[in-house]
């Protein structure tokens, strides 16, 4: 008699077989006990002390892998893992533990081999002698002693499920009693209304009882497999038992991935070490009662292959194709409190969603959540989502779309990123108005938020980790200000502008895509303001890890002298970035929002490099008693800080930064998108020159300039205008093509106004800039760095 998976529900049925003076053998997945269910229903699985209970009544405990995986379907190392440690964990638990059952009775030579290796006196299958479920087999019982070649494959009838009558239990017995042998019979649930492999309570004491008939009759005897394999390996201490051999440990996982897409052959172009249809490191996981069959299929969305899975004869549950569940070689890590974007691209004849699965302790594999919906497509359609942040305690997920219906779903291209760590490269645009509440029936409302959908809209993919976009507030009925922020997140203690009542007030924002692909903007205020977002570019997730690729993050508040002492007249201040808040300590540049306030006099700020020269740029002007925010992308200094310089002749200035973003160091930037940063260098000033005309354009050359390469994806500058004559807007945009419906910064006559810029360069390396005004402006341009194409 054994008992497979460690459920609880077994604890009641050894009782009653105990109690008949029967013992049976319990295979155990240490991952498995002291599982609680997710959803705080009773514990699914056996803890502890019910298996040392079981074990102290007289039962044999033992092995069956870690989590349950399919063997086959391992690399070698895993099935070591998974074996092995099986048999490591549950001896240190206090078990004795000698014998083995595959999970899905599935196994292959070279798996059989690792069994053996670790320390194990037999591995049970199923499926090989005649039952109910196979009745043209010929074979009715194992022979005793067991052939060696049966050792780690021993022979066992199909498992007991709930098809099964009490006659058809007997029937593998009494078949056997003529010729003798050995016959293992294997169960799973008791009064199970979802899994099939269940028997009635009532069905099982019956066959219990006339077991012990039977046995009492003389015509059989009932052991656990320890007391049959004891006849062949006795323990020299003690011939009524099997030997226990030494403990082998199995070989230590591989360093998990943790940038870039967490899966492993994400595009299932590399088949698995069988022949079963399936890619290597993925799986079937289903539950619940259907026939589910799983194909590889070509062409793919990219590639040769695609999976392909047909369900049939669906009641309940589903099915999926899924990363293994294993204990590293395959299932993707996870951090506690991270979130996991994760996207997949999908045909499918009915609607399919992400389910999610986390792993925690030894290796127990758990149930998570499940998407919204995705409906059914006749063509390639991407789905997307961003789960909520991973359980504590967990160390792995895995996930797979699923159907819950009778349908066909065919799935390629898998990706999962860790939203709290996706370095990105960044995809420069041509300057694309994507929100203008002015079109809308009321303005944000009063401490009101607004969100605008990035992903998946205007050629940006819905993988998009954080994008750029230049923010305008007008027409607000009060002081205020303006933070933008990842949808579906806490709005944090930073902002992006400040305003007062009736400015036009621009900034460069560059923030994290939250829930959905979307953006939130928080008006801070007591009075309502409309709200512009011109989308310049995004971030999507880098393939590796190199130098320049961007880290977006929540926006935090790196520095406030209004907690300290403001900046004197001609001082500086530094701060750190590299090593604090999560950021690594060599950073190339940082993305922060820096804004100054309380000056008593007029003035500039610059940011550089800490521990480098100061150079002839600015990033925004001020008057006194001005609050005036720009956003700053800068190279951060060899000591991983920022110097802010306070060019104010007379007063002293407050300065605060929200950082929202860095790049990461280690080297020139050469990737695609990544982002190299230069000392802030002056590229035009039309001051030494003529002023830009009343609705005039001007171009300036950027490529093959001072140090930056003839061809670049885009270009980050700060724009200034000043010594406008009239009201009106700047935009910039690339060289040879259209002005957008889009503007970069907004002025009033004989304002000095700065905003940060990133956008495509144009024909022959050059930026345009168009001043839409009845008046003359002066332009100013200070690069800071450039995209790799």
């Amino acid at each position: 008699m054994t008992f497979d998976d460690a459920n609880a529900d077994q604890v009641a049925a050894a009782n009653y077989l105990n109690s008949k003076g029967m013992m049976g053998t319990f295979f155990l997945p240490s991952g498995y006990l002291n599982a609680t269910d997710p959803n705080g229903g009773p514990p699914p699985y056996m803890t502890t002390a019910q298996a040392l209970a079981l074990q102290s009544a007289g039962n044999e405990i033992a092995g069956h892998t870690v989590t349950h995986p399919d063997l086959a379907q391992m690399d070698a190392n895993e099935v070591a893992r998974q074996v092995c440690n099986d048999r490591v964990n549950l001896t240190n638990m206090g078990f004795r533990v000698t014998n083995f059952a595959y999970p899905f009775a599935s196994a292959t030579p070279a798996v059989e081999q690792t069994v053996a290796n670790c320390g194990y006196n037999s591995a049970r299958g199923l499926g090989d002698l005649k039952s109910k479920a196979a009745p043209t087999l010929t074979e009715v019982a194992e022979p005793l002693p067991v052939p060696a070649a049966d050792l780690y494959f021993t022979k066992a009838p199909d498992e007991v499920d709930n098809t099964w009558a009490v006659a058809d239990m007997q029937a593998v017995v009494t078949q056997a009693e003529a010729g003798g042998g050995w016959v293992q019979l294997t169960f799973h649930h008791f009064d199970s209304t979802t899994d099939p492999l269940s028997v009635t309570t009532a069905n099982f004491h019956s066959y219990v009882d006339w077991l012990a008939t039977e046995q009492t009759a003389g015509r059989i005897v009932v052991k656990t497999v320890r007391q049959v394999m004891a006849a062949q390996f006795p323990d020299p201490s003690n011939s009524a038992l099997d030997v226990n051999k030494p403990l082998v440990n199995g070989p230590a996982a591989p360093p998990p991935i943790t940038v870039g897409n967490l899966l492993q052959n994400p595009s299932l172009e590399t088949a698995g070490p069988v022949a079963s249809g399936l890619p290597y490191c993925w799986a079937i996981g289903s539950y619940g009662t259907q026939t589910s069959t799983f194909t590889s299929v070509s062409p793919g969305h990219t590639g040769n292959v695609a999976e392909q899975m047909v369900t049939t004869g669906y009641v309940d549950g589903d099915a999926k194709l899924l990363p293994t569940l294993d204990l590293g070689q395959c299932a993707p890590s996870a951090t506690p409190g991270h979130t996991y974007q994760m996207s997949a691209w999908y045909k499918s004849t009915a609607p399919t969603q992400f389910e999610l699965y986390y792993r925690t302790g030894l290796g127990t594999w758990t149930y998570w959540t499940a998407s919204p919906n995705f409906v059914a497509a006749t063509a390639w359609t991407q789905a997307t989502w961003t789960s909520p942040a991973v359980p504590a305690g967990a160390s792995a997920i895995s996930l797979g779309l699923n159907l819950l219906s009778n349908g066909t779903l065919v799935t390629d291209d898998y990706g999962l990123y860790d939203s709290s760590a996706v370095p990105s490269v960044f995809k420069s645009m041509t300057p694309t108005r994507m929100l203008d509440t002015r079109n809308n029936p009321t303005p944000v409302g009063a401490n009101g938020t607004v969100s605008f959908q990035v992903g998946g809209v205007n050629g940006i993919p819905a993988n998009v980790t954080a994008v750029t976009f230049n923010l305008t507030v007008a027409g607000p009925t009060s002081n205020g200000f303006v933070t933008a922020y990842p949808s579906g997140s806490t709005a944090p203690n930073a902002s992006n502008l400040n305003y007062a009542p009736g400015q036009i007030v621009p900034n460069l924002v560059t923030v994290p895509v939250g829930t959905s692909g979307q953006v939130s903007l928080h008006n801070t205020s007591n009075g309502t303001a409309q709200l512009i977002a011109d989308v310049s570019g995004y971030y999507v997730p880098a393939a590796t890890s190199s130098p320049g690729e961007f880290q977006a993050m929540t926006p935090s508040r790196f520095l406030d002298t209004r907690n300290s002492a403001a900046v004197p007249p001609g001082g500086s201040v530094s701060f750190q970035v590299g090593g604090i808040s999560g950021i690594p300590a060599t950073v190339s540049a940082v993305s922060f929002n820096f804004t100054v306030a309380g000056a008593s006099s007029f003035g500039f700020a610059t940011a550089y490099a800490s521990g480098t020269t100061r150079p002839n740029a600015s990033n925004l002007n001020f008057a006194q008693g001005q609050i005036v925010p720009n956003s700053v992308t800068v190279p951060v200094g060899a000591d991983g800080k920022v110097t802010l310089y306070n060019g104010s002749p007379t007063g002293a200035a407050q300065f605060i930064a929200d950082v929202s973003g860095y790049y990461l160091g280690g080297g020139a930037a050469t990737v695609s998108g990544a982002f190299q940063p230069i000392t802030p260098t002056r590229f035009l000033d039309t001051r030494n020159g003529t002023p830009v005309a009343a609705n005039g354009t001007m171009s300036f050359q950027v490529g093959g300039v001072s140090g930056v390469p003839a061809t670049v994806g885009g270009l980050t500058f700060n724009l200034t205008v000043a010594n406008p004559t009239s009201n009106g807007f700047v935009t910039a945009f690339p060289a040879g093509t259209v002005v957008p419906n889009a503007s970069n910064l907004n002025y009033a006559p004989g304002q000095i106004v700065p905003n940060l810029a990133t956008i495509p360069v144009g024909t022959g390396g050059q930026v345009s800039l168009h001043n839409t005004s009845n008046g003359t402006a002066q332009l100013i341009a200070d690069v800071s760095g450039y995209f790799v194409p």
